[in-house]
């Protein structure tokens, strides 16, 4: 008789565990119903989700080949314009027109005589209108300089 009750309680154990089962499944299908909804956010289904994605993507693909575009374009007009940036010597290949025009402009600077002013504007430091001749002198004049 207790092989026969351990089999019965064995076999509801069992069915209690598969009701167990279901409940939490059910529960957690629920749950994920719930939290898909509120991850969709603005749009109303997955479908109006998907439709947006597929336009997204289009505008995207339509953007990088406008931007592939204007690089190659971008590219191909300064390969046109600009000048190589140093010739063989290390030296800017700028036109020579230029380069003799600066170089003479500094040359005129340098030879009259002009030199950028060290101080404009501004004031000058006060200096003493006579040279002390003795110590107790200096000591007088430094004393004074330093009260004011």
């Amino acid at each position: 008789m207790r092989n026969y009750d351990d089999k019965i309680l064995s076999e509801a154990k069992k069915e209690n565990a598969e009701d167990t089962t279901l409940q939490v499944t059910a529960e957690a299908a629920e749950a994920e119903k719930d939290t898909a909804a509120t991850e969709l956010g603005k749009f109303e289904s997955v479908s109006a989700l998907l439709a947006a994605y597929k336009s997204l993507e289009a505008e995207f693909t339509r953007r990088s080949q406008r931007l592939k575009e204007l690089e190659e374009g971008n590219k191909a007009h300064d390969d046109d314009c600009a000048p190589s940036r140093e010739s063989a010597d290390g030296v800017s290949n700028l036109d020579e027109g230029v380069k003799k025009a600066v170089i003479e402009e500094y040359l005129k600077t340098v030879a009259s005589g002009k030199s950028v002013p060290l101080i404009v504007g501004g004031v000058s430091s006060a200096a003493p209108k006579f040279a002390p001749k003795t110590v107790k002198e200096a000591g007088a004049l430094a004393e004074k300089f330093l009260k004011n």
